[in-house]
């Protein structure tokens, strides 16, 4: 099926190697506890967030972005990157560009923490709702073993999302009509696509009061 977009070879660059990732701007930090993946903003020029692999993080799954392009540098550690079905293992001062509509995923294999700067081109807000909901959900107990949601939960993002983002395991047709065919229900039942209460430091922070959970009015 054709979605649009036409899968390009990464684009993999040596830069300079940096010791310290000059990290975020003091911000809060979003921890997925499934995948083992916090993320940060960060005052470097150029990035978006700074994303720190614990060691055996398993990342996201592999997915998809339609229109945006994800721009990585390896600060600390090596990450591993599956690009387009090829696996490769990157160290310090590697950057790493991922062209729309080509499938990728990134871990952590090694011993020790591993530490990327991450940016979209262009700039998607929505996509970073997405995420902070998924690691919500995820802190909460809301997700399976690989960070999924449950089914509903999980046609309801998918209705919002898979014009820009999908898996890449799952055919791009099947997800499609169970976003439509099951989204609207899970809306009815309460549940959303993102949350405004995972975008909230408080939450993070350890200070939420525990109301207006996923799923519930």
């Amino acid at each position: 099926m054709d979605n649009g977009a036409t899968p390009a070879d990464p684009e993999v660059e040596q830069s300079p190697t940096r010791g310290d990732s000059d990290a975020g701007d003091g911000g809060v930090v979003i921890r997925n506890p499934v995948t083992g993946v916090s993320v940060a903003g960060t005052d470097r020029a150029g990035w978006d967030v700074e994303i720190r692999l614990e060691p055996g993080a398993s990342g996201p799954a592999e997915h998809v972005h339609r229109t945006i392009e994800e721009r990585f540098e390896v600060c600390e550690g090596t990450a591993t990157f599956r690009v387009d079905g090829r696996e490769r293992a990157l160290g310090a001062g590697t950057e790493l560009r991922i062209s729309p509509g080509t499938a990728h995923a990134f871990g952590n294999d090694a011993d020790e923490e591993a530490v990327l700067l991450g940016r979209t081109v262009p700039e998607n807000d929505e996509l970073g709702r997405v995420v902070a909901t998924l690691f919500g959900l995820a802190s909460e107990g809301r997700t399976d073993d690989w960070g999924r949601p449950g089914f509903l939960q999980g046609a309801v993002i998918a209705e919002a999302a898979l014009e820009e983002t999908y898996f890449a395991d799952v055919p791009y047709g099947v997800q499609r009509a169970v976003g439509r065919l099951f989204g609207p229900l899970g809306r009815a039942l309460g549940y959303r696509a993102t949350y405004d209460r995972y975008l909230e430091e408080s939450f993070w922070r350890g200070e939420s009061d525990g109301s207006g959970r996923a799923g519930d009015r």
